[in-house]
């Protein structure tokens, strides 16, 4: 009966490390994919480009990524095994996100799990930011918004203007 227990015991132990393993590959492989982003991108909303271009930008000797959205920035860095991201809103407030597993290659969804400066739960704030990564020149970009018990959200496609 021991021995059995032990067995099981170790098993276990050795798929929480599998677990634990991928995770980390994940969100590095995910963290890699947003500083190949890197350049400034044209922005299309509705079928219409708007003015504002989207710049992202590596910083901070390559552990950060940032994306300057208007006068919005955010930032995406490693947190251990997560990859999360700091949105600094036009709202005023400040959504922490988390990346979600995905199974779908180039599908990121961060999640958000607190937020700074939110002054009621009734306001409007990020509750997700999806990106979908199509190829090196096309990424689609979905913001969620939370009011009260409502959510709407706002969809981008973004095309590579320049390199960095």
């Amino acid at each position: 009966m021991m021995t059995r227990f032990l067995g099981l015991l170790a098993c276990g132990m050795l798929l929480l490390t599998q677990a634990a393993s991928t995770a980390i590959a994940d969100s590095d492989a995910a963290f890699e994919a947003f500083k190949s982003l890197k350049g400034r991108w044209a922005i299309q909303s509705g079928g219409k480009t708007i003015t504002t271009v989207m710049t992202y930008d590596v910083g901070s000797k390559d552990s950060i990524v940032t994306e300057q959205f208007g006068k919005e920035l955010t930032v995406i860095y490693r947190d251990g095994q997560d990859l999360r991201m700091t949105h600094f809103c036009n709202a005023g407030n400040q959504p922490r996100l988390r990346l979600k597993q995905s199974r779908s290659p180039g599908l990121y969804e961060f999640e958000m799990f607190d937020i700074t400066n939110l002054r009621s739960p009734n306001e409007p704030h990020v509750q997700k930011i999806i990106y979908r990564v199509v190829d090196d020149k096309h990424l689609d970009l979905e913001i969620v918004w939370k009011k009260g018990d409502s959510e709407e959200s706002e969809k981008y496609v973004l095309t590579r203007i320049v390199s960095d």
